[in-house]
């Protein structure tokens, strides 16, 4: 370009407003600015102050952010110019997709005017914008009850059912489009706007659509003619005329002076007009002067743009000084509008000649033949140019032109090495064209070597390609084929900056490649510079040039790289926006189409993705398009319709891909008919079909396909068998480029196979293959870290937490960042009851991934654990709301963290749409059975249970470690609660005290039979043997014997030492329901059978269980069991009345709630306690205090906390005489302890051991021998006085003192049906202090399958209830 017009350029006004617009532009809109942006540039906008003033202060997003307005001023302007401003500043921001801005601009707005069309229709398409189109319709409804004939209506109107109603078929609408079928398209476009074109944004697909048709051009354009002259102020509809007239070379002008005026206005969406403009250049060509003027004016906003000034330049000279300086002049006035080309002053032009020089054939033998040949090979017929060539070899063997043209056949047909030979022996023979033969051969040893390093990056060996690359660079060191080869290979190997430095000048070039562009977003990806990719790719496309033809490639190419960039982003929207503008472009590109179709699979429109496919067959039914077809719908499981398409395919133009798919398909028909045998039970049928899919997938040379059969086989319990079918390929085919991935995928079957050690083996010997790629590498990291964390759950179900500590720090620093490996941590810290730090691991993987779905989730757990229960219900609720609705397995986290709160109707309002959408879903299936597990509905939940056990078999669920599948354990663990049993055991507890009165050995042999009744219910029945010993009492001893019976009143005489024992058989009969969050349970029996006294008992208890709290009540009727006289009744020995037998009838009343670490837990109880011939006491007690769970793992509890005991009689009857009870009754009692327990389980072995210390005061009043019997107290004080006995009074006073308690228990669970165990327990206190013991033996009907439950659970006899 001139001097002179450059130094003009750089002064020009429009310069630096082009510089502003893009400073502005770039200005983030925030309200931190201390300064208003629309101040700041009031000095340059002098000269249009007054136009512009008040649309810039309306426009600022610094503004727009501010909290309140001032008041106006006195000559402000009216109410509805001032809307009308703010409106027209909304627009401008909404176009530059700041509909944050935009919103408040619009709500200032409605303030003049709340009824305002305009207004309320522009901040209904924002809400639409931003995906709310609940309220867009409130808004709708709104404008179509005050303004229904308004234009604004109709356009809100439109722009709702497009993104409601209507947006399946304008999708539909815009593919038919983008694949060519215009009228088509147009035809259901008008149907979809009965009322004609729509307003705003949609008026753009609109008019393109309709103008893609033979009469729709004209049509268009007319109509928007019309339509801008009737609204002049909208920039939209002039930028849609614009863009359609540039698509013309006689309207391009036209178009270009519309686009302008849009550009230069402020409000507009001036990125688009840039974007529009830089087209219609780029479609007007380079070698038009007529289009000096264009992109002078292009240049003032885009100075830096190298591609326009290299045009500038070349055009320059063309027109000459004065044409130069002509043109000049009409760029620096924004005004002029360009009409007529600017002519060179001294002509210009001219042709240019194309000439063909030819050799004239030299007489000899062959020479006919050599010369066709080479006419024919210049005209690319390699093959009849073969045969003629080897005619004109075999009549002259020795005649060096024809073996060199052989050799460029060899070089275009690719055989580069046979090429070399054939130029090296051209060069002996043919001496006088020395420099074309050498220059050749050199050219067959470059494209040789290119070809080899292409081989090396797809064989995945990096650094031979690289070693290659740069041996070609050696012989062309301009060479953009080994420049883009070179760059690949350094990416394989992440060297990350050497890739950029080979690319980016391949990508700066005046014809950037395309190739390198992909290759150097990724580099910027890798290297978390992602923000550098969107400019990068906008600077790159301005300088895509060449042919229509070309052109459209090139564009589309450029699509689908920022197509990739977005979807590594996840913005799956605007990626397939790109997407599907590429298709438009490039119709018949087999492999856009396949990406695009994959997107809309993701996002639950499969049938759209086939529409994609099936539509670019019928456009190019190409080998390309077949097969790419062929591999979608096998991605979406319609194997058969996936193997018509290639069936398609001429034989001998299926490539190695096609035919290899053919064999995978066909394994997969067989793979799915021996899935459906097998869930049917016809195993023998299966296993051929299993064999017959080997074989295909042999056949195939699939080794993928054969890891799929071996993974059948592994399911059905062969996986020796399953292995083997990968070693065996594996060892015929060690050197197969295929061979890593199936080592890589072989590791996925020793996981299958549950053969840990062999797959960490495995994992580190293919680390060491040679050829591995980055890909497989990242896949062999990922088993690893699978296998560490499966590991480590296997230790934290153990309880063996110091062990899987290791396991997850062994785990090499790179993985240690990733989710999986943090979230595991959380695991191990749940575990040990650290929740804090379980959330804080959860949180690492927030702040790097704030909506990984899996961490929010564990967030909420913890939040749970922690009795935060609100907090938690409250993040499920957001991360549910962020859920797409085909994301099952996030939806069913979600719906089982629901059913952990108690949220079930929550919990079912997730799953029950999933169950229809996908109703053969296994794990959808079990979440439903488990919400109705949590409502007690548990017929319904195992009917569940087996219906997904018989999916998974359908489906090929490989069992776990333990043998059984998600549905199985469900199912076991649901049937664990009708387990009848037959127990039985021996008691023996020992109390030391005065001989025949006081001491008490006694004996139970229990007999427990319990009888399931479905689900919740079992009927039990006691027969309990009970043998009491008291000792002997010495009744001749008048100084031990006178505190039994009536022998202080009636004396000894004649008696002897007695025996002082009982035995009977305790029967008792119950029912027991046990519901999802109640039970209660209702029994009645006797005391036991054969003692002297007999009572009926019973009793009926209610407990309901909250989500953190429980509340139970009991009623009962029991024994009081704390010596011969209490429970079984004493007999005196000189009447041989009996008296004793006492039983409480009373109430208890227990609740417990959860409050941090542990449980505070009361009980409150009132008791009446009768027998024969005692007198009647009453209870009262109350105890309370605080479990804190210290420890607390899947295997083991340590527990500690507070415990109180208040007790309160009404009478003391802690004595054996006649009308005493026999048991301890103090009339105060309180006492304080500080309990420690341990209880836990190793493999079939659990355990407690317990004990607590504390301390006791206690107080008891003094009380007569003969409470009952007036007459015997007045006998006994006689003869106590004649005796030297003492007064017939039992003495009080208060006590207590230190105590504690030592209990140990053990349960082993001997076989699956069979458990035995014993317990131990000591309590010593002042004057108590009895030792118990038992052994017990427990059998179940049905065999036990899970951990064995801890604590210990002893058989309880019916005295103890």
């Amino acid at each position: 370009m001139p001097q002179a017009a450059l130094n003009a350029l750089a002064l020009a006004t429009p310069t630096a407003r082009g510089r502003r617009a893009r400073r502005e532009a770039r200005r983030p809109a925030a309200c931190a600015r201390p300064r208003d942006p629309a101040v700041d540039a009031l000095p340059r906008f002098l000269p249009r102050l007054t136009q512009l003033v008040a649309l810039l202060l309306a426009a600022s997003p610094y503004l727009a952010c501010a909290q309140a307005s001032p008041p106006p001023a006195p000559n402000a302007a009216t109410p509805a110019a001032q809307a009308a401003q703010l409106l027209s500043a909304a627009r401008m921001w909404e176009g530059k997709n700041r509909p944050d801005v935009a919103r408040g601009l619009v709500q200032k707005a409605l303030l003049f005017d709340p009824r305002q069309p305009d207004a309320l229709a522009l901040l209904g398409e924002i809400e639409l914008r931003e995906n709310r189109p609940a309220e867009a319709a409130k808004i709708l409804a709104q404008l179509k009850k005050i303004a229904p004939d308004a234009s604004a209506t109709k356009e809100l109107d439109d722009a709702y059912r497009v993104a409601t109603s209507g947006k399946m078929e304008m999708a539909q609408i815009r593919l038919l489009a983008a694949a060519g079928k215009s009228d088509e398209a147009s035809a259901r476009l008008q149907k979809l706007f009965p009322n004609g074109a729509p307003a705003g944004d949609l008026a753009r697909d609109y008019y393109r659509i309709l103008a893609g048709t033979t009469e729709g051009r004209a049509r268009a354009i007319s109509e928007l003619r019309t339509r801008v002259k009737q609204n002049p102020n909208d920039p939209r509809l002039t930028l849609i005329l614009g863009d359609l007239l540039t698509d013309r070379a006689d309207t391009r002008m036209e178009g270009l002076n519309l686009i302008y005026r849009v550009y230069q206005r402020q409000d507009s969406n001036r990125a688009l007009a840039l974007e529009l403009w830089r087209r219609a250049l780029a479609s007007a060509g380079r070698d038009d002067p007529a289009y000096y003027v264009w992109y002078l004016r292009y240049l003032q906003e885009v100075p830096d743009d190298s591609d326009a000034q290299q045009t500038v330049a070349d055009l320059g000279k063309k027109l000459g000084a004065k044409g130069q300086a002509q043109a000049l002049a009409q760029a620096q006035n924004p005004q002029a509008v360009v009409t007529a080309p600017a002519r060179a002053a001294g002509g210009g032009g001219g042709t240019q000649a194309s000439t063909q020089a030819r050799a004239r054939p030299r007489p000899g033998p062959g020479a006919a033949d050599r010369a066709r040949g080479l006419a024919q090979l210049d005209r690319g017929d390699l093959k009849d140019a073969e045969t003629s060539l080897q005619s004109a070899q075999r009549a002259n063997p020795n005649d060096g032109e024809t073996i060199g043209a052989l050799g460029l056949v060899r070089l275009r047909e690719g055989r580069h090495d046979e090429a070399k030979a054939l130029f090296a022996r051209a060069l002996k023979l043919d001496p006088d064209n020395a420099g074309k033969w050498r220059s050749l051969e050199k050219t067959a040893t470059l494209w040789g070597t290119i070809a080899k390093a292409r081989e090396a990056n797809a064989q995945g060996k990096p650094q031979e390609a690289e070693a290659l690359a740069r041996e070609a660079l050696k012989l062309d060191p301009g060479n953009t084929s080994a420049l883009d080869i070179l760059g690949n290979a350094l990416i394989a190997q992440k060297k990350w900056p050497e890739a950029e430095a080979v690319l980016r000048p391949l990508v700066n070039a005046p014809k950037p490649d395309m190739d390198a562009l992909r290759g150097l977003v990724t580099v910027l990806r890798e290297t978390h510079r992602e923000n550098e990719i969107e400019p990068l790719i906008a600077a790159t496309a301005p300088r895509v040039s060449g042919s229509s033809a070309e052109l459209k490639r090139l564009h589309a190419e450029l699509l689908s790289i920022q197509a990739d960039q977005l979807l590594a982003d996840n913005l799956k929207s605007p990626a397939i926006a790109r997407l599907e503008e590429a298709v438009r472009l490039t119709p018949d590109d087999a492999w856009t189409r396949f990406t695009l179709a994959r997107q809309y699979r993701d996002l639950g429109l499969p049938a759209l993705g086939r529409e994609v496919m099936e539509d670019g067959v019928k456009v190019s039914p190409s080998p390309d398009m077949r097969y790419a077809t062929a591999l979608y719908l096998n991605s979406v499981d319609d194997i058969d319709a996936a193997a018509a398409q290639l069936d398609a395919v001429p034989a001998a133009e299926r490539s190695a891909g096609m035919r290899e798919l053919m064999g995978n398909l066909s394994a997969q028909r067989k793979l799915v008919q021996a899935r459906q045998l097998i869930a049917q039970g016809n195993e023998a049928e299966a296993r051929a079909l299993l064999d017959a899919a080997a074989d295909d997938a042999n056949a195939a040379n699939d080794p993928q396909m054969l890891a799929s059969v071996g993974r059948e086989w592994i399911a059905i319990g062969e996986p020796d068998r399953g292995l083997k079918l990968v070693q065996d390929w594996l060892a015929a085919h060690p050197d197969d480029p295929a061979a890593n991935g199936a080592r890589v995928r072989y590791g996925e079957l020793l996981a299958a196979a549950n053969r840990d050690d062999a797959w960490a083996n495995w994992i580190d010997a293919t680390r060491d293959q040679p050829g591995i790629t980055a890909e497989q590498l990242a896949s062999l990291d990922d088993q690893e870290l699978r296998l560490a964390i499966r590991e480590t759950d296997r230790q934290i179900t153990a309880g063996d937490l110091t062990g899987a500590r290791h396991t997850l720090d062994a785990v090499p620093d790179r993985l240690k960042s990733n989710r999986r490996w943090l979230l595991e941590e959380a695991d191990l810290f749940e575990a040990k009851g650290d929740y804090k730090s379980a959330m804080a691991s959860a949180q690492k993987v927030l702040a790097t991934h704030p909506d990984d779905a899996e961490a929010r989730l564990t967030v909420a757990r913890m939040l749970e654990r922690m009795g935060r229960d609100r907090e938690a219900a409250d993040m499920v609720r957001a991360v549910l709301a962020d859920t797409a609705e085909n994301d099952i397995d996030t939806r069913l986290a979600v719906a089982r963290r629901f059913t952990a709160l108690g949220l079930n109707d929550e919990a079912s309002s997730v799953v029950d749409p999933l169950r229809e959408q996908y109703p053969d879903n296994p794990d959808i299936t079990i979440q439903s059975g488990r919400i109705a597990q949590a409502r007690g509905n548990y017929n319904e939940a195992a009917s569940l249970y087996r219906t997904s056990r018989a999916q998974e078999q359908a489906g090929g669920t490989q069992p776990d470690a333990d043998g059984t599948t998600s549905a199985g354990r469900a199912l076991q663990g649901l049937e664990d609660r009708k387990q009848g049993q037959v127990a039985t055991g021996w008691y023996q507890s020992n109390l030391s005290g005065d001989p025949g009165i006081s001491e008490l050995h006694a004996t139970e042999i229990p007999l427990y039979v319990r009888i399931p009744d479905g689900y919740t219910g079992h009927y039990f029945f006691h027969a309990d043997t009970v043998y009491l010993n008291a000792g002997t009492l010495p009744a001749n001893d008048l100084d031990t014997a006178y505190k039994y019976g009536k022998i202080a009143a009636l004396g000894n005489a004649g008696l002897s030492p007695i025996n002082e024992t009982a035995t009977g058989v305790a029967l008792a009969a119950g029912y027991e329901f046990n519901g999802a969050n109640n039970s209660w349970r209702a029994d009645v029996g006797s005391t036991p059978v054969g003692f002297p006294i007999q009572s009926i008992l019973g009793g009926i208890q209610y407990r309901h269980d909250f989500q953190h709290s429980s509340l139970s009540f009991d009623v009962s009727r029991r024994p009081v069991t704390a010596s011969l006289v209490s429970y079984a009744g004493g007999i005196d020995p000189v009447t041989g009345e009996k008296w004793g037998g006492v039983v409480r009838n009373g109430f208890t009343v227990r609740g417990a709630q959860d409050f941090g670490p542990g449980t505070v837990f009361t009980s409150i109880g009132f008791g009446l306690l009768t027998g024969t011939n005692v007198e009647t006491n009453q209870e009262f007690k109350v105890r309370g205090g605080y479990d804190w769970s210290v420890i607390r793992r899947p295997d083991q509890i340590v527990s500690s906390g507070l415990t109180l005991n208040y007790w309160k009689y009404s009478k003391n009857e802690h004595n054996y005489t006649f009308g005493n009870g026999g048991y301890y009754s103090p009339q105060g009692y309180f006492s304080v302890g500080i309990p420690l327990d341990w209880t836990g389980r190793y493999k079939k072995l659990s355990w407690e051991i317990d004990g607590s210390v504390g301390m006791s005061f206690t107080n008891e009043n003094e009380s007569p021998f003969y409470p009952t019997r007036p007459g015997l107290q007045a006998q006994a004080l006689a003869f106590m006085n004649a005796n030297d006995l003492g007064s017939p009074y039992f003495g009080g006073g208060s006590g207590g003192g230190f105590s504690y308690t030592i209990e140990a228990a053990l349960e082993y669970r001997v076989t699956e049906h069979f458990v035995v165990g014993g317990r131990f327990s000591i309590d010593r206190s002042r004057d108590y202090a009895p030792n118990v013991g038992v052994l017990y033996m427990r059998y179940f009907f049905s065999p036990q399958k899970g951990p064995v439950p801890f604590p210990p659970r002893p058989v309880v006899p019916y005295s103890a209830y």
